[in-house]
């Protein structure tokens, strides 16, 4: 993504804290992405709201647009969809029940996945595993890192790639996870809107046109770090398409995806954004139209 001129408006609305996989607090993260220039920004950790509390208190302070956010697990065709919430309330009854439903499944994944690196001689412990997890959920990074402590791998990226990526030796599914229409409906619930993130990860773009003309999917996460030209183009294409199909608006966000500089992965900055401005606004206010 190419840096912007800083004389730009500059939104962001796809971040983690340490509520879930991110490694900053959610009002340090918050401090960070005021002093990157951004003026919007969105929390959306993952299957948790435990951090938007503080994160908003912070942006607030700081001048910054903040919507609350989530990014919810889901699955279909045995692929692994996220789709992220906007403007939810996180007091929203149905949704803590559903959160609190999948953190009880992501402790049961974590304590098989520590079986089976133990399996494969690395002595690590559920223990140790969870004492990385500041927040309510734990995920996959935090095992990671748990090898990169006791000197397993070098980094976090090295850990996906050798251990826990799908179909690696200690990976393991979720043995119960939300449809993508089971998210938007739940989102819906909250108040929220729903839009399905970083496509370019799923190759299903026909189930996302569905979702957008029979679901209510809101809209499509278009501008990501690991999106290209080429991918920016054809969401662009795909929400457009979707948007004159059924004859109301499609919501085109995007945003750094951002846990911490030195998550394994390449470009993971604030402030690096190429989401249009005026995107983000038009999210933000249907948003304040609704009183969220």
């Amino acid at each position: 993504m190419e840096t912007q001129s800083s004389n730009k408006k500059l939104a962001d609305l796809h971040m983690h804290s340490t509520a879930s996989d991110g490694r900053y607090s959610p009002e340090v993260l918050m401090e960070k992405c005021a002093n990157a220039g951004l003026q919007m920004v969105s929390l959306t950790d993952h299957d948790t709201t435990t951090g938007i509390e503080g994160a908003k208190r912070i942006a607030e302070e700081k001048g910054l647009r903040f919507i609350p956010g989530i990014e919810l697990s889901t699955r279909v065709k045995n692929t692994h969809v996220d789709i992220l919430g906007y403007g939810i309330d996180p007091k929203s009854n149905s949704l803590q029940e559903a959160l609190s439903f999948q953190q009880h499944m992501r402790i049961e994944r974590m304590e098989k996945m520590v079986k089976k690196c133990r399996d494969h001689g690395l002595d690590i412990s559920f223990q140790e595993v969870n004492a990385l997890a500041e927040g309510d959920t734990l995920s996959r990074p935090h095992i990671a890192q748990a090898l990169v402590n006791k000197g397993y791998v070098k980094n976090v990226k090295e850990a996906f790639e050798l251990y826990f990526k799908e179909g690696k030796p200690c990976y393991v599914a979720k043995e119960k996870e939300m449809t993508p229409q089971e998210a938007i409906q739940l989102i819906h619930r909250a108040g929220g809107i729903a839009i399905v993130a970083h496509p370019v990860y799923y190759s299903l773009d026909e189930d996302i046109y569905d979702w957008l003309l029979n679901d209510n999917l809101d809209g499509v996460e278009v501008y990501h770090r690991d999106h290209d030209k080429a991918a920016v183009e054809r969401f662009l294409t795909l929400a457009k398409k979707g948007e004159k199909e059924r004859g109301r608006h499609v919501y085109v966000t995007g945003g750094s995806d951002f846990h911490h500089e030195s998550f394994g992965r390449e470009g993971e900055k604030l402030g690096i954004t190429s989401l249009p401005f005026e995107a983000a606004e038009l999210l933000y206010e249907e948003l304040i139209k609704r009183g969220r």
